[in-house]
């Protein structure tokens, strides 16, 4: 894992961004504990929903796991995890 902190960030700004495109992303330091991470345009898209919809960045996510990872809980069976049951009674009168 490469690190910089934001004073050698704000000297090497050009050359940092040219190792992140090539190679791995550079996690920046302030005090030395981690603040934030330069990544590439590639990685930081394949890190964003192309739909901007949530659920749909799930199911693609989900579609790419590969198989040594085990099944993960199909959509019905997580429909079953819900307490479909009455809730408690409320009201602001009192």
């Amino acid at each position: 894992m490469k690190t910089a902190s934001i004073a050698e960030a704000k000297n090497n700004l050009s050359s940092l961004i040219q190792q992140a495109e090539s190679s791995e992303p550079i996690h920046l330091t302030r005090h030395g504990k981690p603040v934030a991470v330069i990544i590439s345009e590639t990685d930081y898209q394949n890190l964003t929903p192309k739909s901007g919809n949530l659920f749909k960045a799930i199911c693609h996510w989900r579609s790419q796991l590969p198989a040594a990872l085990g099944e993960l809980a199909s959509d019905d069976e997580i429909s079953q995890w819900r307490d479909r049951s009455q809730g408690r009674s409320f009201s602001w009168d009192d």
